[in-house]
């Protein structure tokens, strides 16, 4: 029975608690055979640091995907980025009893040392277009959204001062940064910061805004349903405009990730192994238009956190597969 790994932080805290579960007895494939011609590759090695990820990482009451079919519960917290160039990866790792960000090349191979960019208590955080790391500090107590050069130096810019900021996402014009903001009571809406105004506008309900490439008044994003499901929606901040996207009675749906193209959207989902029974995520691509949903991975370990490659026809996950102790790694496969 493996041991249990606990960082906690409240939601007070925008906080995080790792909880391991048990492993099966049965014998897992690193691969499953649905996966076939996807030429899934593994990137980091978990002998190199405890890379966090969303099935064992919450943030608030609520703020989390939720399945009524499955009973399943995840973190809602990003974990993992790609450079604008696609040369470069971001990963959330336990550094110094805390979560900071790692970047490293995106290349396979344990020889590609990875370099700690942060030095604060970090939650959600994702790469900008305009290179640089845009981050939930949870230091003192409190969720802000800061940000930092990716490459080099350790100058902080604080963005926003309200205690219980989180998921920040930089429009595709890179002149605004929206993010989830929590107001009590369960109450999750979507804000946007005008970085060269410092304006404030309240969106609409939600969490996890996913920007569309090229354009700047729309956004995705995941609600709770009243039955208890998460799902995707596409949001006109403009003309208040907004659309179901993806949802599904027994199956929730998060993490939505577009495209470069704009054409596609991946999200993970909760679903069940036949063989294993083992209730775990795994990931789907999507039309933006809610059309021609496909399940990409089928292996009975949790895959989630899926970014685009730039070009558009690779994409990285977080998985804990074909690891003994369930860790996490940074994983890449094709997508056609």
């Amino acid at each position: 029975m493996k041991s249990h790994l606990f960082i906690a932080l409240s939601i007070a805290a925008a906080g995080i608690i790792i909880l391991d579960s048990c492993k099966s007895s049965k014998s897992v494939p690193t691969f499953a055979p649905e996966e076939s011609g996807l030429n899934i590759t593994k990137i980091t090695d978990e002998t190199k640091g405890v890379i966090l990820g969303p099935t064992t990482y919450y943030a608030g009451s609520e703020m989390r995907g939720k399945s009524k079919g499955t009973g399943m519960t995840w973190s809602l917290v990003k974990c993992l980025a790609i450079s604008p160039d696609g040369n470069d990866l971001a990963y959330l790792a336990q550094m110094n009893d805390q979560a900071n960000v790692m970047v490293r090349k995106a290349g396979a191979g344990a020889s590609s040392a990875a370099t700690q960019r942060t030095f604060r208590k970090v939650g959600s955080f994702t790469w900008g277009k305009d290179d640089k790391l845009y981050f939930v500090d949870q230091t003192s107590g409190q969720n802000k959204i800061c940000t930092i050069n990716s490459r080099a130096g350790s100058l902080m810019n604080q963005l926003t001062s309200n205690n219980f900021d989180n998921s920040p996402a930089l429009s595709s014009d890179g002149k605004k940064v929206f993010f989830t903001r929590y107001e009590g009571k369960n109450d999750y809406s979507i804000w946007c910061l005008e970085l060269k105004s410092g304006e404030l506008t309240n969106c609409a309900r939600g969490f996890q805004p996913e920007p569309i490439p090229g354009n700047n008044d729309e956004f995705f994003c995941v609600r709770n349903s009243t039955d208890g499901n998460s799902e995707i929606w596409r949001v006109n901040f403009v003309n208040g405009q907004e659309t179901l996207i993806l949802s599904d009675k027994k199956r929730g749906y998060t993490s939505p990730a577009v495209s470069p193209d704009g054409k596609w959207l991946l999200v993970v989902g909760d679903t069940q192994s036949s063989v294993y029974k083992k209730k775990n995520l795994d990931i789907f691509a999507v039309r933006t238009d809610g059309s021609n949903l496909i399940q990409l991975t089928y292996h009975p370990g949790n895959d989630a956190s899926p970014q685009w490659g730039a070009d558009g026809k690779s994409i990285y996950f977080l998985s804990d597969r074909a690891n003994k102790d369930e860790s996490y790694n940074v994983w890449r496969m094709n997508f056609q």
